[in-house]
């Protein structure tokens, strides 16, 4: 057996999420399945973020172990034929045998897409947040400062029942072997955040972090978008963190406009 990487782009639309589950439709069922099917044995599937429901993504990376004798131009074919076009194989290559999707991380890159319009447009309602108050750039950029380095994200956040798992204490690294229970951690370190125009009536917000927690990035966009329609000020995004109350914090984006982009990895690992 030997280690493999996988690049792979999906439209969350019809998947309950990347997670295996046995009662739904979900990417890691889906990919794992077609393994399956080719390899006739269970081929357990690591990746380097595990998505909601409705999220897309463009390059989510993905671990594995396969036979070492696998013709991966073949391999990525059959996949592709198996689980496109929702699910697609960008790339595969061989991978040192340290190498974990998930642990390995240094780095996750999110982009969420905002259609400020009057009306929605049927071919962006699939990818986009469709949003009619009219929004001030400015504002919601200033409200990017705050959240920039590290914080603790609890006001954005989901917080994780305590429970024998890998330590998620600080950013997520090791080789997960340390099982204790504990409240996890949700300190996270931002490193890039940032909103712009990118079309007509078209925003888009990037943020990059060594981690992130469940619903972090939609729970911060719903706020954003609240800044950028004036129903509450920029400055509000510091205290939200200050004050690590996820009731005061705005509703969730929902999730057809997020996508993760692109995931870092040290070079040797590559």
């Amino acid at each position: 057996m030997r280690r493999v990487r996988l690049v792979v782009a999906y439209n969350g639309q019809p998947f309950h999420g990347f997670a295996i589950n046995p009662k739904v439709a979900t990417v890691a069922g889906t990919l794992g399945g077609a393994l399956q099917q080719i390899f006739q044995t269970p081929i357990p599937l690591v990746s380097a973020g595990r998505t909601d429901a409705g999220v897309h993504a463009l390059a989510q990376v993905i671990s594995c172990d396969i036979a070492d004798d696998c013709d991966l131009v073949t391999l990525r074919k059959q996949l592709n034929s198996l689980c496109g076009p929702e699910i697609i194989v960008k790339e595969i290559a061989w991978a040192p045998s340290d190498f974990h999707a998930r642990f390995s991380a240094i780095w996750r890159h999110y982009q969420y897409f905002v259609y400020n319009a009057d009306f929605p447009d049927p071919f962006k309602v699939a990818s986009s947040w469709h949003v009619i108050a009219p929004l001030n750039l400015h504002a919601m950029q200033l409200a990017c400062d705050p959240i920039i380095g590290t914080h603790d994200f609890s006001a954005f956040c989901r917080r994780p029942k305590p429970d024998i798992e890998p330590d998620l204490e600080g950013p997520e690294t090791g080789d997960g072997s340390g099982e204790i229970a504990r409240e996890k951690s949700l300190r996270r370190y931002v490193m890039q955040a940032s909103w712009r125009e990118v079309g007509e009536s078209m925003f888009r917000f990037d943020i990059r972090a060594n981690a992130f927690c469940h619903q972090m990035v939609r729970s911060l966009v719903g706020t954003f978008i609240e800044i950028g329609a004036r129903k509450r000020p920029s400055s509000d995004m510091m205290a939200l963190i200050r004050s690590g109350d996820r009731a005061e914090a705005s509703q969730l984006a929902p999730p057809q406009g997020l996508f993760l982009t692109e995931v870092g990895y040290p070079s040797d690992l590559l």
